[in-house]
């Protein structure tokens, strides 16, 4: 028979017993968490560390929203806005300039075939692309005139050349821009086979080249095709179809099906495309800035997406024959109003918001 005080004691030991398992088992399970996570910072700095990264020379004054005051997380209502050394900049919008470059001949620097803004506008929710014509005729600074593309290599293409390309940019239409992004000829297909593919709407004519020499084996049809990364490749450089216009329309067609593709992934999903992304690309962002991009990316891909083109109809025309000669050829270029861009231009990337006054930091 048992007494109170030895049934009292036994049901301490019980509880005892309950409340150690319970505390070991809240350790075990601390420990897997820091253990795993230890494990993930581990491997996403082993994956920072593959991108190639070329930092600048001389930081800029502030960055854009992505990295700064603006982000997703904090609200762009406070971000500053004005003007950095005659260059206008908004602390809630972040440019990155996005360049694909034909780089596959030996012993050429190459040029920069593709050329978009990529705006990610905090401040009104948007996300922006702004496709930059190849055959601009602008003003290189420190180099005379050239075409927007060739001047990628006035300074051996790369990192230096994308800042070339940059510093042009913001001497002729104002607008700062804060980070650049190099994408290559061979890495560009892998990076579309990685998201699985692209879907895009091809004309009879567009799918015909496309099947004729693209390289790919798999044919496509007039009407949506799920294209891979050679196919996705050859459409956005056609030139057989249209005018250069048309050609940047593609480009930012292929650029909005990633975009979309984008919008319906998860973040781990999200996270394994940049971690297999980042060593094909060359760029100035930090490890940091393209862990807050990653961070926040779920919220800028759902923001909705507005596109442009500079110049516009109206706002250049097409040299004359012998008109223009580079390299002691003639060649066919865009003359611009440079006025009517620039304003054009500021005004869809800054809206009805375009900074005045000195930015105050």
């Amino acid at each position: 028979r048992d007494f109170p005080n030895s049934v009292k004691l036994r049901n301490d030991n019980v509880k005892s017993k309950k409340m150690m398992l319970f505390r070991n088992a809240i350790i075990l399970i601390l420990s897997l968490i820091f253990l795993v996570g230890g494990g993930i910072c581990i491997y996403a700095n082993q994956l920072l560390d593959k991108i190639d990264y070329t930092p600048d020379s001389g930081s800029k004054v502030s960055t854009g929203s992505l990295f700064e005051n603006g982000n997703a997380s904090s609200g762009a209502v406070s971000a500053k806005s004005g003007v950095i050394g005659g260059l206008y900049h908004d602390d809630a919008i972040t440019n990155i300039l996005l360049l694909g470059c034909d780089d596959y001949q030996k012993n050429d620097s190459g040029r920069s075939d593709s050329m978009m803004l990529v705006s990610v506008d905090t401040r009104h929710k948007k996300l922006k692309i702004t496709s930059l014509m190849r055959d601009m005729y602008i003003a290189v600074p420190g180099s005379g005139n050239d075409k927007l593309n060739g001047v990628y290599g006035h300074v051996g293409g790369g990192g230096k050349g994308a800042r070339k390309i940059l510093s042009t940019l913001e001497a002729n239409f104002g607008v700062d821009i804060d980070r650049f992004v190099i994408i290559d000829f061979s890495a560009f297909p892998k990076i579309i086979d990685r998201l699985g593919g692209v879907p895009v709407t091809l004309t009879e004519k567009e799918a015909g080249l496309v099947n004729a020499y693209s390289g790919d084996s798999k044919q496509v049809h007039a009407g949506v095709n799920n294209m891979d990364g050679l196919q996705a490749r050859y459409y956005s450089r056609i030139r057989a179809i249209g005018n250069d216009q048309a050609r940047t329309e593609r480009q930012r067609k292929v650029f909005s099906s990633i975009v979309d593709k984008m919008k319906k992934a998860s973040l781990p999903q999200i996270y394994s495309v940049f971690a297999y992304i980042l060593p094909l690309v060359t760029t100035n962002m930090t490890k940091n800035e393209v862990v807050s991009l990653a961070s926040n990316s779920l919220t800028y891909l759902h923001y909705p997406l507005k596109q442009y083109r500079v110049p516009e109809e109206g706002e250049y025309r097409d040299s004359n024959k012998n008109e223009i000669f580079i390299d002691g050829e003639p060649t066919d270029v865009l003359i611009l109003d440079l006025n009517k861009c620039r304003k054009s231009f500021t005004s869809f990337i800054f809206e009805n918001d375009i900074p005045t006054g000195k930015y105050s930091g």
